[in-house]
């Protein structure tokens, strides 16, 4: 008589690997066009896909600790960069950030994974004065 085999419990396959549009943004963030929030309305996309770029438009920020009253700019809570425009954008939509106080740094929140955090008070500025 054969020795039966003992049968392995099933498992789902193993993933294919991120889709191409994955694959397209995520070279769009290296080479800095596209920022952490999906929502980010500057870099290409389909009914724009060569948008016009200006270095300024351009600029990256993470959002940082703060220690005292002032922020640490060696340490960012999180590892998602937003163009300042989208920052702003996604904390008014959340209700969040540039509560008017006056001093050189303005609360916010990551729209990704919600780390709190702050940005200097020209970041938020030039992100709110963006079209």
């Amino acid at each position: 008589m054969p020795l039966r085999r003992e049968r392995k419990p099933w498992t789902l396959p193993p993933s294919p690997g991120p889709s191409l549009r994955q694959r397209v943004e995520q070279k769009e963030r290296e080479q800095g066009l596209r920022c952490s929030d999906t929502s980010c309305g500057i870099g290409p996309s389909d009914d724009e896909p060569y948008p016009p770029l200006s270095l300024p438009s351009m600029k990256q920020v993470s959002v940082h600790s703060q220690a005292d009253g002032a922020i640490v700019t060696s340490e960012a809570v999180c590892a998602h960069m937003f163009h300042p425009a989208c920052l702003v954008s996604a904390e008014r939509v959340a209700g969040w950030g540039g509560k008017e106080t006056s001093g050189p740094i303005v609360e916010v929140s990551c729209p990704v994974c919600r780390a709190v955090g702050c940005v200097t008070r020209a970041e938020w500025e030039e992100g709110a004065a963006a079209p």
